[in-house]
């Protein structure tokens, strides 16, 4: 008994470090509609392309939290420079929206979504 013991122990422990770290596809979904970034991005898309800032800015604290959320869940499936771009993302697209510039806010907001779709790859 204490050999099956010895022996389990570290081929389950194996086993949930291989799972969590090949379940970032699994990880990276929403449980909720508040950690939904992929629909509040392309919310605001629309909201960028109609120049509505003011509702950019509500969408542009709806990203930021929802990534925030995902973050903790995802850190040890992807690699650090993978989340380190989204967040760099967002800080210009907050710089991109105070200063209303819509060009640079749609290749933000666009960056985000090509870098989220990559992030599991």
């Amino acid at each position: 008994m204490k050999k099956l013991i010895s022996y389990s122990i570290p081929i389950v422990t194996l086993t949930v470090f291989v799972l969590l770290m090949l379940g970032g596809n699994y990880l990276k979904k929403p449980h909720n509609q508040s950690e939904d970034v992929v629909a509040f991005v392309e919310v605001s898309i629309e909201h960028a392309k109609s120049e509505r800032w003011d509702m950019l800015e509500q969408d542009m604290t709806n990203i930021d939290l929802a990534w925030k959320k995902i973050i903790p869940r995802i850190q040890f499936s992807v690699e650090r420079d993978e989340i380190y771009n989204i967040s760099l993302n967002i800080a210009k697209l907050r710089g991109s929206i105070t200063s209303e510039d819509k060009a640079s806010t749609l290749i933000e907001l666009n960056e985000i979504m090509e870098d989220w779709d990559e992030l599991t790859r």
